[in-house]
């Protein structure tokens, strides 16, 4: 429990609250334990509580009408997801799946709803939130239109950089979780397309590591889009 504490600590939608008030928090929020390959939810499903993800990994995916999987998001400890239910739509859009061993909390409409009203903070943090969620799908959707493959590559690889890089270090290590087909399904590739330009990649030095393990070069990969006359929308 001392660990998934600690982490609720991290959880953006909790920024300037006290830390007896998170731990006061943290109290009321029941925690859940799913292995890898676990379902949290399914597309269509009652869409009526958020999740704030402590540990591990979570991707939020829909499959085609032929059968294909087309990830939406990837989500990491201190990430909330699955926050529809504050919309007009009432069910789930899409399928989440834990990529690791992950320890969730839930929040259900009535309690979130609690929670803004005790600490207007929250609602501030979520406002904030959904616009930078906003902004990263506008950012997405620009990446995965009219490029090559190399560019797309480059968008998908740099929009995570965005979400889980701080701004002073050049490099970023991808998650391990996250594997060749996750970003070839991201970028609107094939799996072999992102295995040959990772190899391309890290002989020009924008990627660095061995195997699964990428670190990214994101200013450089950034200079690149922009030399190629990309607007990455930072």
């Amino acid at each position: 429990m001392e660990q998934e504490v600690w982490n609720l600590r991290n959880v953006n939608l909790f920024n300037g609250l006290s830390e007896d008030d998170k731990l006061a928090i943290m109290h009321t929020m029941p925690m859940e334990a799913y292995s890898a390959d676990e379902f949290l939810f399914h597309a269509g499903d009652k869409a009526d509580c958020l999740f704030v993800l402590l540990t591990g990994t979570v991707k939020v995916s829909y499959l085609t009408l032929n059968g294909e999987e087309k990830i939406l998001n990837v989500f990491q400890a201190g990430d909330i997801f699955g926050d529809l239910f504050l919309g007009k739509y009432r069910s789930r859009i899409g399928t989440a799946q834990a990529m690791e061993d992950v320890i969730v909390c839930r929040l259900s409409e009535a309690d979130f709803l609690a929670l803004v009203t005790q600490f207007p903070q929250v609602a501030l943090n979520f406002i904030q939130h959904q616009a930078n969620q906003h902004r990263e799908t506008i950012a997405r959707m620009q990446a995965l239109m009219g490029m090559n493959a190399r560019h797309r590559l480059f968008g998908t690889l740099l929009g995570m950089a965005r979400l889980y890089c701080c701004t002073d270090t050049h490099w970023f290590t991808l998650h391990e979780s996250l594997n060749q087909e996750d970003l070839a399904n991201m970028a609107g590739l094939v799996r072999t397309t992102v295995s040959s330009l990772i190899n391309e990649f890290r002989r020009e030095g924008l990627l660095g590591g061995t195997g699964r393990h990428i670190t990214v070069n994101r200013v450089a990969i950034a200079r690149a889009l922009e030399d190629a006359g990309v607007d990455i929308l930072e």
